[in-house]
C-alpha cells in the first residue's frame, strides 16, 4: 500500500479548518512551508484561513509534540502526530504536561519518511519501529499493514559488541565533533526543563564551552535524563550539524530499560514512566 502525502495533506488542512471554525481548538499544530518542498517547517494555525498554509509531504519529520508545552494549561489544541510522535504526547500526558481532555489527536499512518538533510528515507536507525500512531482521534489515512517490521533495536548489534575501552573511545571521538549548538535538546519532545541542568550558574553543573570534558558531562547526563523517557523519533540525531549519532546510546538506554521493567517509553497511557513507578517485581540489574 502505497501512502499518498497529498491525501493526508488535504485530510489534515480538512480537520484543522473545522477544529477552528467550531472553537473545539484553538490552535493546531501541524507543518507549514519551508524555503523549499524539503524543508517544511513546523506551523501553528490559530485561525480557519490558517490551515490552508498545512503542508504535509516525506519531509514533514519534525516531532510536533515537542512544541505542545509552549503553551499554557489548559489550551485546547490539535496535534499532528506520526507514530513516535504520539508515543511522545503519550510520555507528556503521563509526566503531566499535558491532559489528554485538552488535546485533538490528528493521527499520520506513514512510512517512506525522508530525512531533509539527505533526501535518503528514514530507517531504522531513527525510528520507534513503528507505522501507525499509538493515540489518536481521528486518522487522516488508512493503516499501514505489510510493511516490514523491524525492531528499534536491531541496529545495536555492533555497538553492542563493544569491548568497553572501544565504546569509550567511539563516543570520546563523537563527542569531540560537538559544537554545543543544543540543537539536540531543542528537537527533543522530552527535553523541556527550563532551566536545563546546563543553564544553570548555582550550582554550576557544567561547563557550556564545546570542550571534551563538557562536551562528554552534557551529553551523558542528557541520555540518562531520558532514560526510560526516549520515544525513539531520532529528531536529535537529524536535528545535529555534526553528525553525531546520539540515536545509538539513546535505543541502548531504552532496550536497558525495556528489559528490566517490561516497558517502552510512550506506549501506553495507563502506563507510569518506568523510573517513577515501582512494583515489587521489578529487576534490581539497575542497582547493580
Amino acid at each position: 500500500m502505497a501512502i499518498s502525502f497529498k491525501q493526508i495533506e488535504d485530510k489534515l488542512k480538512t480537520e484543522a479548518k473545522g477544529l477552528l471554525e467550531t472553537g473545539k481548538v484553538s490552535l493546531v499544530l501541524a507543518y507549514g512551508k519551508g524555503y523549499d518542498e524539503k524543508h517544511p517547517m513546523p506551523y501553528v494555525a490559530r485561525r480557519p484561513s490558517d490551515a490552508d498554509n498545512i503542508v504535509f509531504n516525506e519531509f514533514c519529520t519534525h516531532n510536533m509534540a515537542r512544541y505542545m508545552v509552549r503553551y499554557p494549561a489548559g489550551t485546547k489544541m490539535a496535534v499532528a502526530v506520526k507514530a513516535a510522535d504520539s508515543r511522545a504526547v503519550i510520555q507528556l500526558i503521563q509526566e503531566e504536561k499535558v491532559k489528554r481532555e485538552d488535546l485533538v489527536l490528528l493521527g499520520i499512518p506513514a512510512y517512506g519518511m525522508k530525512n531533509p538533510k539527505t533526501g535518503e528515507t528514514i530507517d531504522s536507525k531513527t525510528t520507534c519501529g513503528l507505522y501507525n500512531p499509538v493515540l489518536y482521534d481521528v486518522l487522516l489515512g488508512e493503516e499501514v499493514h505489510g510493511q516490514p517490521v523491524v525492531s528499534p533495536y536491531d541496529v545495536l548489534a555492533q555497538y553492542e559488541a563493544m569491548d568497553k575501552e572501544a565504546r569509550f573511545a567511539f563516543w570520546k571521538k563523537e563527542f569531540d565533533k560537538c559544537i554545543r549548538c543544543y540543537a539536540c535538546r531543542k528537537a527533543c519532545p522530552m527535553c523541556y526543563c527550563d532551566p536545563c541542568f546546563i543553564d544553570q550558574n548555582k550550582p554550576k553543573w557544567g561547563e557550556k564551552s564545546p570542550e571534551s570534558a563538557g562536551n562528554l558531562m552534557y551529553h551523558l547526563t542528557r541520555f540518562h535524563h531520558l532514560a526510560g523517557r526516549c520515544i525513539d523519533c531520532g529528531e536529535c540525531s537529524r536535528a545535529c550539524p555534526v553528525n553525531i549519532p546520539l540515536y545509538l546510546f539513546h535505543k541502548k538506554v531504552a532496550k536497558e530499560c525495556e528489559d528490566m521493567f517490561g516497558q517502552a517509553a510512550g506506549m501506553s497511557v495507563e502506563d507510569k514512566p518506568v523510573l517513577v513507578n515501582f512494583r515489587v517485581d521489578d529487576s534490581d540489574k539497575i542497582l547493580l
